[in-house]
């Protein structure tokens, strides 16, 4: 991943995860997996899980996989969530806009927050085995 940001409607952006880290894998058998990372996150102790560890934890993290399938028109992936860290996920759709910008893909999605949308985008470069 080389960047997640967000856009506000007045304009303002941010990054929520700071300099986040990631990994999107799409497989030919129309499998995904993806991860995003806030770096940093307090290090939490086995058998420190307190509510507090816990929160810290979880809100620096984002993990789902399943299969995908994207539109005819190339512009819209659908992410069938079969497995992630929130459980409100599960057997839900993760939709995002796609658009390539040479080599690298582009994810979008809207998401209200305090009574407006905020797009989130994150940016992906393909990395070579």
């Amino acid at each position: 991943m080389l960047s997640y940001t967000t856009e506000a409607p007045d304009g303002t952006t941010g990054k929520p995860y700071g300099e986040a880290v990631g990994r999107l894998n799409y497989d030919a058998l129309g499998n995904m997996a993806g991860q995003v990372m806030r770096p940093n996150r307090l290090a939490v102790a086995p058998g420190q899980w307190g509510t507090q560890e816990v929160r810290s934890a979880y809100a620096g993290y984002i993990a789902y996989f399943g299969t995908y399938e994207v539109n005819e028109a190339g512009d819209t992936v659908v992410h069938h969530v079969e497995g992630a860290l929130n459980p409100g996920w599960v057997g839900g759709r993760q939709v995002r806009r796609l658009r390539f910008d040479g080599e690298l893909l582009v994810l979008s999605t809207d998401v209200p927050k305090a009574g407006a949308m905020v797009r989130h985008t994150l940016t992906w470069q393909k990395r070579e085995r």
